[in-house]
């Protein structure tokens, strides 16, 4: 079954609050996963290299903000616009008060 997420407008200003370096998005994610961050965007069909920690919301629950490693292109794109993810794609809580420590 496909899974849609949305990017999330005005987002660059929020910083991740982490307790441990690096303090990235990216970094967040890793923390919060227990995994290693893809080569990869994890955006279906795409095989741009990962740069950011993508702030997203969730097509089942659009009330949640998520941090997903996507590539700029699929980070920039329309919050309007569904993007498609990959398989498996383990989705990080994206509060700035989460202390993924």
């Amino acid at each position: 079954m496909p899974h849609f997420v949305y990017n999330l407008d005005g987002t660059s200003s929020r910083k991740c609050q982490c307790s441990v370096t690096p303090k990235t998005w990216l970094g967040h994610w890793e923390r919060g996963t227990g995994l290693a961050l893809p080569v990869k965007c994890v955006a279906k069909y795409c095989g741009n290299v990962t740069e950011v920690g993508a702030h997203v919301r969730d097509d089942d629950d659009k009330r949640i903000v998520w941090i997903v490693p996507f590539c700029q292109y699929h980070n920039k794109r329309p919050s309007s616009e569904p993007i498609e993810l990959k398989d498996a794609v383990t989705l990080c809580g994206g509060s700035m008060t989460i202390d993924c420590a």
